[in-house]
């Protein structure tokens, strides 16, 4: 099974290296990396598009990554061993308009090979196997007022794969009770992560619709992440999408400042919508060496333990610190931690919080090093209990069952060493090893639960058209 699944990965890659060369010649460039909270550039806009160079697909430990914030800074990325132009298939449409996307799959080796094929807690390569993961298209235009007088913008994604199960809404891929409406395979389904409409104006842009959050470090798209596994903190302690409206203002060269009001964690129409404050701010002092994001949310939130019980006020903060030792070497540090109030009882709180620590090292243009060492606590069990989601949400179970709250009360960690391989401007192969495991947690979340650790090594490969 784990020779297999080499041998689909090898095949993968080199049929990615083919498709990639092959079509280099003669198709039109369209590229979208607009940086949304903290480009580099005078002129706000609250899109994630522009016509700039390739560096959508490196990924050197940038704040900016960030799904919610889009693009990349300059210095950080590059065009990869071929100095081309990148290819896309589609030109621009009309006015500005963009149709642009990807390609990710990847195979996740499993040392202790369980029998449910399920790795743990992990997630989005959360199976011990081959996974087409992203199949991504996105359409929008960019609010570009040229930082004076009015333009409006827009975007919608879609999203098909296997990494379809972590970013579903309430109301909208899911019903009101959380129940799938129109993916009913257990791996492979379709999302919509954003649909939103931009309004700029002069240094202050409006988001309206349905969007990526602003909190934390990882994203959900493929071309956000360095890595091809996530963080616990990602997809345990932190939203996904938003449904509402908020403001970007670009207060001056060192702040940019952001607010507004979003229905909840995950929701598009739920039974019960309730209003939550979304906020933040951006620091980045005049020598640029480092980047402070920092970002709030507070609002009810259905009940954490069950979704049947009576909502509660969740509150939590998110911080980013990101700084370039030098032209090779960026650092960065995430601290995240929210809790739900009266989960249990009148003063009875659920808590969770963690620390991200990633350094990465630009080799060339090719080649880029990375090491990502997380500690994420979910101190009453009610982030992680349920896990594995994607047979939870199907009705299946991994050898040994879902993890009650109990049982997954504690500490997990995981140690990534990894690497971006970036031969075409279109794309970029990540090889990685982690090591995960827990401490304090009853129910033995690996293999099966039988193991309070396993090990992984995993490649996946991400095609820009």
């Amino acid at each position: 099974m784990k020779f297999t699944n080499l041998a689909l990965a090898v095949a993968l890659t080199c049929g990615l290296f083919a498709t990639s060369t092959q079509a280099q010649e003669g198709l039109r460039e369209a590229a979208l990396t607009y940086n949304y909270y903290a480009q580099d550039n005078a002129a706000p806009s609250p899109s994630d598009l522009a016509a700039v160079d390739s560096s959508d697909i490196t990924f050197v430990g940038d704040v900016s990554q960030k799904d919610g914030k889009g693009g990349s800074k300059d210095g950080k990325g590059g065009k990869g061993c071929n100095s081309c132009d990148p290819w896309r298939i589609f030109p621009t449409i009309g006015n500005g308009w963009i149709i642009d996307g990807w390609l990710n799959g990847g195979v996740t080796v499993n040392a202790d090979d369980p029998t449910s094929n399920y790795n743990g807690p992990t997630t989005f390569n959360d199976r011990n196997e081959v996974q087409a993961n992203q199949t991504y298209m996105r359409i929008g235009r960019e609010a570009d007022n040229g930082g004076c007088g009015l333009a409006w913008g827009g975007q919608i994604d879609v999203l098909y794969g296997s990494d379809y199960i972590f970013t579903q809404a309430v109301g909208l891929e899911l019903d009101d009770e959380g129940a799938d409406k129109w993916n009913g395979f257990r791996h492979y389904g379709v999302a919509l992560p954003q649909a939103y409409v931009d309004v700029a104006y002069n240094d202050l842009a409006l988001r309206i619709g349905h969007f990526y959050t602003i909190m934390g470090y990882e994203g959900v798209k493929a071309t956000s992440n360095f890595f091809y596994s996530h963080a616990y903190t990602m997809q345990y302690g932190e939203p996904f999408t938003h449904t509402g409206g908020m403001f970007t203002y670009d207060f001056n060269d060192k702040w940019i400042l952001y607010g507004g009001l979003v229905n909840g964690w995950d929701k598009f129409d739920a039974e019960s919508d309730k209003l939550a404050f979304l906020g933040g701010a951006t620091y980045t002092p005049c020598h640029e060496q480092y980047t402070i994001t920092v970002t709030v949310m507070t609002g009810d939130e259905d009940g954490a333990v069950v979704r049947a019980a009576a909502p509660t006020e969740r509150t939590g903060y998110s911080l980013v610190f990101d700084y370039t030792v030098n032209d090779r070497m960026n650092y960065v540090l995430q601290h995240d931690n929210f809790w739900d109030e009266d989960v249990f009882g009148a003063g009875l709180d659920a808590e969770w919080y963690g620390i991200n620590q990633y350094l990465f090292y630009t080799v060339n243009d090719c080649w880029k090093l990375g090491a990502r060492f997380e500690w994420f606590r979910d101190d009453d069990g009610v982030r992680l209990s349920g896990a594995p989601l994607r047979e939870s949400l199907t009705g299946g179970a991994p050898t040994g069952g879902f993890l009650t709250s109990a049982a997954a009360a504690g500490n997990y960690y995981n140690f990534t060493l990894g690497a971006n391989w970036t031969p075409r401007t279109n794309l970029t192969v990540r090889p990685e090893a982690r090591f995960d495991w827990s401490d304090g947690t009853a129910g033995r979340p690996f293999d099966d639960h039988t193991k309070d650790a396993q090990f992984t090594g995993a490649i996946d490969a991400i095609l820009v058209f």
